[in-house]
């Protein structure tokens, strides 16, 4: 039997506009994009060859002549995940979608204070910095890994070639939004012509970002959510399986249900001093990637 694998994937960054774009994907009638936008198979296992069955199940509900497809926004920082890609899907259609890294890196910094550092932590609650400079002082690797767009495209232009490549800029997402839907789908292969309700959603109806609505809100949030993966969602991921487990996270919205109780829309603002900091530690790896898609981003450096 053959395997429903996917034909094109969505390798990130974060907080670069992907929910919007899996939005307008997913409207797409000739497009397949599983419910779970970040699935991340090709990042977390380890027996890859023994569970592409597994894998394949998050794609067996497409439509005859759909193309299959998934975004996952860690792809593009992972060391392991172009060769596990390539190896396993071939020379397989990849987009990413570029944001200033200096607003990136502020909007992940919350994201990953909203999952407790989870995403690479080692669950040391004393390891966990409590603000954005800490952040920058003790976990610079961490925090900055997603934003060094440069290195990571080297490397996946190097396996995969920048034919296979599509890269967009959430600048221009903001700009002219229905251009850069059209280009995205044809890259993808499919009727660039169609208009999906999502072009809209670039507001209110998409992911916005949110703080803590006090200290006190985050450590209660903590503690729920340390209970909720550990007690609940792993242990349910090894009973029913991946596709199962996400999709009753899907249904019951408890990261929506918990973010209306302890968290509020928006971020404080990044100080002059955290800004200056974090433009000296990306400037060099935003003249690398200017090289590389041939687009003046000056206004990234300064």
């Amino acid at each position: 039997m053959t395997r429903s694998l996917p034909q094109f994937i969505g390798i990130g960054a974060p907080k670069a506009a992907t929910t919007w774009l899996f939005h307008c994907l997913r409207e797409h009638p000739k497009i397949f994009i599983p419910l779970q936008k970040e699935i991340g198979f090709f990042s977390y296992l380890t027996e890859i060859d023994h569970r592409l069955d597994e894998y394949a199940e998050y794609f067996s509900d497409a439509k005859p002549g759909q193309v299959k497809g998934e975004i996952f926004v860690n792809y593009l920082e992972n060391k392991r995940a172009p060769d596990r890609i390539k190896r396993h899907l071939g020379n397989i259609k990849l987009f990413v979608s570029l944001r200033n890294p200096v607003d990136q890196i502020y909007s992940y910094y919350w994201h990953l204070k909203r999952q407790n550092f989870h995403v690479w932590g080692d669950g040391k609650v004393n390891q966990r910095p409590h603000s954005f400079r800490e952040a920058l002082d003790k976990i610079p690797d961490r925090l900055l890994a997603p934003s060094y767009y440069g290195a990571h495209l080297e490397r996946w232009i190097g396996l995969f070639g920048k034919e296979n490549i599509h890269v967009i800029f959430y600048d221009d997402i903001q700009s002219r939004p229905d251009d850069v839907l059209r280009g995205l789908y044809r890259f993808i292969g499919v009727d660039s012509s169609f208009v999906p309700s999502a072009l809209e959603l670039r507001g209110s109806a998409v992911r916005r970002g949110v703080s803590p609505k006090s200290e006190r809100h985050q450590a209660v949030h903590e503690r729920i959510y340390d209970a909720l993966n550990r007690r609940v969602y792993h242990p349910l991921k090894r009973v029913i399986g991946f596709k199962a487990a996400d999709r009753i996270k899907e249904a019951l919205r408890v990261r929506q249900l918990m973010e209306r109780v302890f968290y509020q829309q928006g971020y404080p603002q990044m100080t002059s001093s955290e800004r200056a900091k974090v433009l000296s530690m990306i400037s060099d790896d935003v003249k690398r990637l200017e090289s590389l898609v041939g687009r003046d981003l000056s206004h990234w450096r300064y």
